[in-house]
């Protein structure tokens, strides 16, 4: 009853969101609701907190360096039903409120990189879908996503989102910790600087389980390597130098 109960809120949240008319000022207005706070997680981070998920991001570098997010089999069913379009303004990309858009540095780095760059999601648009607002501030620079070679975008990155809804029929809840990593290059635009990390991690945890991933951000990555990108928590924390779990909990 209770499940059925919270399933009902979430579908009456989605659907309200539905009757609002989603445009730029909606969007606008929404950012504005969650400015970003200080951090001491390094000189030039900030946090950035919203009714969906937490994160830290270095925003000298435009690296979302640990997010937050608990996915359940609630917000599985709800994204089912609201079945929000990955089109138009629900897959535009904006900045947190009071930072740069990097849409023209993207653009820059796919003038000049052989292989395309992505605006590779740290905590997955398809998860966070369950209402309009969360796919909307799923989409956002710096807070929740990286420079991230395609290959690596459609391979290990998409799997571990795969896992996370696959999960969800064994367990009403998955808690899921995700992050960039290191500096395999940079682009310019102006006077904005985005670097391209080495590496995306996540952890997922759910019930007695605890699964983390060391993934190569790579454009030769695929799904089937997956696998072999599995590590232990400790070397998970070794690569890092920190541990999330320990930062949001």
């Amino acid at each position: 009853m209770k499940k059925t109960i919270i399933n009902l809120l979430l579908l009456v949240i989605s659907l309200h969101a539905g009757a609002q008319t989603i445009n730029s000022a909606y969007v606008k207005a929404l950012y504005q609701q969650y400015p970003t706070l200080p951090s001491d997680f390094c000189p030039s981070c900030k946090l950035w907190v919203n009714p969906y998920y937490r994160s830290i991001a270095d925003t000298a570098r435009h690296m979302p360096l640990v997010t937050y997010y608990v996915y359940t089999r609630a917000h599985r069913i709800a994204q089912e039903t609201a079945n929000v379009p990955r089109t138009g303004i629900y897959a535009a990309w904006h900045p947190a409120y009071g930072q740069p858009d990097e849409t023209k540095v993207y653009k820059e780095a796919n003038a000049q990189s052989v292989n395309m760059i992505a605006k590779g999601h740290c905590q997955a648009w398809i998860l966070l879908a369950w209402c309009a607002d969360a796919a909307i501030l799923s989409d956002t620079y710096t807070f929740n996503a990286g420079m991230e070679y395609q290959g690596q975008n459609i391979g290990t990155e998409i799997a571990t989102e795969e896992l996370c809804r696959k999960l969800t029929d064994k367990t009403d809840s998955v808690r899921i910790w995700c992050g960039t990593f290191g500096s395999a290059n940079s682009y310019t635009k102006g006077k904005l600087t985005v670097t391209v990390p080495t590496h995306y991690y996540k952890i997922i945890k759910y019930d007695n389980e605890l699964l983390c991933y060391w993934m190569p951000n790579l454009p030769t990555e695929k799904r089937a390597h997956l696998a072999q990108r599995k590590v232990t928590h400790q070397q998970l924390i070794d690569n890092l130098g920190f541990d999330p779990m320990q930062v949001f909990h």
